[in-house]
């Protein structure tokens, strides 16, 4: 299993990163830190449609 941890300083400004990366990288698990958004915000529905749609947020 591989894990990947990115302190991501605003999800939503850096998406197109994070969905580029998802697309290239081998990894099973994605931890996001400072992701700077309500819970209301994230883009979950942007990451499941990439095809990660399970998650966790806290």
């Amino acid at each position: 299993m591989k894990i990947a941890t990115w302190n991501i300083n605003s999800v939503r400004l850096r998406l197109d990163l994070v969905l580029g990366f998802l697309k290239q990288a081998d990894i099973d698990v994605l931890c996001l830190q400072e992701t700077k958004t309500q819970d209301m915000y994230f883009p979950a529905e942007e990451l499941a449609a990439a095809g990660w749609p399970h998650q966790v947020i806290r």
